[in-house]
């Protein structure tokens, strides 16, 4: 038995909530290299500066995480960019939560 071709006529978008996801991700691990160069300039003691890009790009990388998954809801989307954000979001999260636990 052959099977039946479907047709879909609807054009799908990109998610808006998807690609703000992947800018969050972005800015998160900006932060990221932001401190680590900041921490490896002043040698070690970066001290408030190391302190700001870690809450912020933490913050960044949780809320991106959170509006990427919530982002695969949406009907009639493209998910290209929720994957991307959710994917790089939660990647950058783990590894601010594992600088956090560290101590570093």
């Amino acid at each position: 038995m052959a099977k039946k071709m479907m047709y879909s006529f609807t054009e799908k978008k990109n998610s808006v909530n998807g690609i703000i996801s992947t800018i969050m991700g972005s800015i998160s691990l900006v932060f990221l290299l932001a401190m680590i160069y900041a921490s490896y300039y002043m040698r070690g003691d970066a001290g408030i500066y190391a302190g700001a890009f870690g809450v912020s790009g933490l913050m960044f990388a949780l809320a991106g995480f959170v509006v990427g998954v919530c982002s695969f809801s949406e009907k009639n989307i493209k998910y290209k960019y929720p994957k991307i954000g959710s994917v790089l979001s939660g990647i950058v999260f783990v590894i601010w939560l594992a600088l956090y636990l560290i101590g570093v």
